[in-house]
């Protein structure tokens, strides 16, 4: 079997980012078929038994990639030691009509899952499209509460009632936060100002009543970061950065959008970002591995190259 590339590249400081970034030391850990890639991260001590997702976004966009989602299904099925999944959102090509029949393909690719799966927005199936509202009631009709499609769920799910689609539950000791989070477009300042609003008041909000009962935090987006200072995005990750700081222990901030795979330190010390790769690249899906009671709780499994 070939070696594998190294998986992740340190970003170069960003406007975005006001710390140096540091290495990430790591090191490959070859099994029966996932390559664990742990992170030694130094972060605070936590302690709580083990969780494991399963995580990927931007995809599928073709045949190909629709074909690949199918195989890593499979392969999570007969894994069955994961708790959940998540599709971290843009579930077609941007190129694509905004039609039904992609919502319904990636609805139903989905439900073959064998545990309980999430799915957040992305915006090529909302807010890129020619008619936002139009996608925006296919998305709903497809994938609103889409965990409820399982009767497996370990945790209790929590949903903002001014936004639905953002949720939150905690489990084993790590409070784990879904938002509305796109890129692209910015289709309505006002829809654009309203949402960023209720994700950081999402925020705020779970890690205030949360914080004395976790110990670690993972939050969900679809949007990368970007180096554009007037960006609206920006507010989220200011808030996203006080509230990292405020907890003082390890968070994690996953999204899709660049389809580039990497990590770094992001915003605050205590504060992890990991982009996904898209599904055009054969390290697609991610595991990662939550473990409060190490000193760095996150580590990620990357399947064997094909």
């Amino acid at each position: 079997m070939p070696s594998p590339r190294v998986p992740f590249r340190q970003k170069k400081r960003s406007a975005y980012n006001d710390l140096n970034p540091i290495p990430v030391p790591f090191c490959f850990v070859r099994s029966c078929r996932l390559l664990p890639l742990v992170l030694l991260w130094a972060l605070c001590s936590c302690t709580a038994p083990k969780t494991s997702f399963y995580a990927f976004a931007d995809l599928p966009y073709s045949e190909v990639e629709t074909e690949r989602l199918r195989a890593g299904i499979q392969d999570i099925n007969r894994d069955g030691t994961h708790d959940f999944s998540i599709h971290l959102g843009d579930i077609k090509a941007g190129k694509d009509s905004c039609g039904r029949v992609f919502y319904e393909q990636a609805a139903t690719m989905l439900k073959a899952l064998n545990k309980a799966t999430f799915i957040i927005p992305g915006d090529n199936e909302w807010n890129d499209c020619s008619d936002p509202d139009a996608a925006w009631q296919l998305w709903e009709a497809y994938f609103a509460a889409f965990e409820d499609n399982w009767d497996n769920l370990k945790f209790e799910v929590r949903r903002q009632p001014s936004r639905k689609e953002n949720f939150a539950f905690v489990f084993r000791k790590t409070l784990f936060i879904g938002l509305n989070l796109v890129g692209g477009k910015v289709h309505d300042e006002a829809e654009w100002k309203r949402r960023l609003a209720d994700n950081a008041e999402w925020l705020e909000q779970n890690f205030a009543a949360y914080s004395k009962k976790v110990k670690c935090a993972i939050v969900f987006g679809h949007a990368q970061p970007v180096a554009d200072a007037g960006h609206p995005n920006n507010r989220f990750f200011e808030a996203l950065k006080a509230v990292a700081l405020g907890f003082g222990r390890p968070v994690l901030f996953m999204h899709g959008d660049g389809h580039v795979l990497e990590v770094e330190r992001f915003l605050a010390p205590n504060l992890l970002r990991l982009e996904l790769n898209g599904g055009k690249e054969k390290d697609w899906l991610m595991k990662v591995l939550v473990e409060p009671n190490k000193r760095q709780p996150f580590t990620f499994q990357l399947p064997v190259p094909e």
